[in-house]
């Protein structure tokens, strides 16, 4: 038994109300359940329960068991003097409020069908990743959008709520958040860490001041990562090196410099290494002055794709690492490359400036978006697949992979409109 499932049993009111009284022998009806409350108070606000001739508005708090009331010290919380039922699987002490009258109770044990709580053990207990995999064809197709829609919000709120706490964190500055979240974007899953550090040690308002030149761009970044600990032969690397040692003391920044063993390599598609990345971070930054102010005019997809078109520097089109020609022509930023940064931080970023400013057109712009560009192929979405789930847009997969990590990773089925739809006493075999 967990509190959820009666969270789910109290708000459906999916037990025997038949004869219903408290546990002291009262009559009792549920005039209206109330809200399902997600913050700290109560579980259920504005409710209207009957005991007896006398209505009570009110709030309802759930156990399992009724002792939980003082081994969660209600009894001492303000925010609990306004309860007016406590709903319990089963009694185990009685309850007093504060001027000593007890607190009216209601048992659900032996009140619910055992089929539903067995239903429902088994559904959380099952070891597939979607727990209700082999149910999912059973559910209304409306259903399921319902809840991807629900999800991909939910994910766009939650990023953008991250975004605001950056942009308090650099006093407002959009440049510079935007600038740190393109970078930690930049380093991919696996280098995202240390590309975040970089971003902290080497402000964008310094980088800024040599956007116009490339090179010294590159000699800032490379540098201040820790790649550039030594002079070579090579004449591109000679001039970076030298134009670094000279940047670095002309802003102070040498102390912040990172270790170069920091950047991961192993396993890797030298495509992906983070040398690669890096020069293609610095055309990036080299090719707009400013780049958050430019990105947010952005109307389109098609704009945002040409807005990352971006080729690295001559010497990072033939070298994938220092001083290492080679074989063939290094790709630029590629396609798929483009529409994950697009996805994970010019969306999110859309949102957060759209809620900022209280201007929901930039949020609007946001989803459509997502629904231009084409559906994410990875692990995730492919378990999608096989439950017949055909997803046309990233709006779709975006939706689905917060569905699958914080809903059918974390069992919340109950909170789930596909699971808690499984559970419908009607459904039950």
């Amino acid at each position: 038994m967990t509190e959820s499932f009666l969270h789910y049993i109290w708000q459906f009111q999916y037990f025997d109300k038949s004869n219903l009284t408290t546990n002291a022998g009262e009559r009792l009806a549920v005039l209206k359940p109330g809200i399902l409350n997600s913050d700290a108070g109560p579980d259920f606000s504005h409710a209207k329960i009957k005991i007896e001739s006398i209505e009570w508005a009110g709030c309802v708090e759930i156990h399992i068991q009724s002792s939980g009331w003082y081994e969660h010290k209600h009894d001492t919380d303000k925010a609990y003097e306004n309860v007016v039922l406590h709903v319990v699987w089963e009694e185990n002490k009685p309850v007093y409020r504060n001027d000593g009258t007890a607190m009216p109770t209601l048992s659900l044990k032996g009140r619910v069908e055992e089929h539903l709580l067995k239903s429902y053990q088994k559904l959380i207990n099952d070891p597939a990743s979607i727990p209700c995999g082999k149910s999912f064809s059973k559910v209304d197709e409306v259903v399921k959008h319902a809840m991807v829609d629900k999800t991909l919000m939910s994910r766009l709120e939650a990023r953008a709520r991250q975004i605001i706490i950056q942009l308090d964190k650099n006093r407002g500055d959009w440049e510079e958040t935007t600038y740190q979240l393109l970078a930690a974007n930049f380093g991919f899953k696996v280098n995202k860490d240390p590309f975040i550090q970089l971003a902290q040690a080497l402000p964008y308002k310094l980088v800024q001041k040599h956007s116009n030149n490339v090179e010294q761009v590159e000699a800032l970044l490379f540098g201040q990562a820790g790649f550039l600990i030594a002079k070579t032969k090579e004449e591109y690397l000679t001039k970076i090196f030298n134009e670094y040692q000279f940047l670095a003391k002309k802003y102070n920044v040498e102390e912040k410099q990172m270790n170069v063993a920091q950047w991961k390599f192993l396993r890797l598609r030298p495509g992906n290494f983070p040398t690669v990345r890096l020069s293609q971070f610095a055309s990036l930054i080299a090719s707009q002055k400013n780049i958050f102010a430019n990105l947010i005019e952005s109307l389109s997809y098609k704009q945002l794709i040409q807005f990352f078109e971006i080729q690295q520097s001559i010497y990072w089109q033939n070298h994938y690492r220092f001083g290492k020609k080679s074989k063939g022509e290094v790709p630029a930023l590629g396609a798929s490359s483009r529409e994950n940064i697009i996805i994970n931080t010019v969306v999110p970023l859309f949102v957060a400036y759209g809620q900022s400013r209280d201007d929901w057109s930039f949020v609007d712009r946001a989803v459509s978006i997502l629904q231009s560009i084409p559906a994410e192929k990875n692990k995730i979405t492919r378990l999608w697949d096989g439950l017949g789930y055909t997803s046309k847009t990233a709006f779709d997969t975006q939706g689905l992979i917060e569905l699958h990590n914080n809903y059918c990773q974390c069992r919340a089925c109950l909170n789930c409109t596909i699971g808690s739809s499984l559970l419908k006493p009607n459904l039950q075999a």
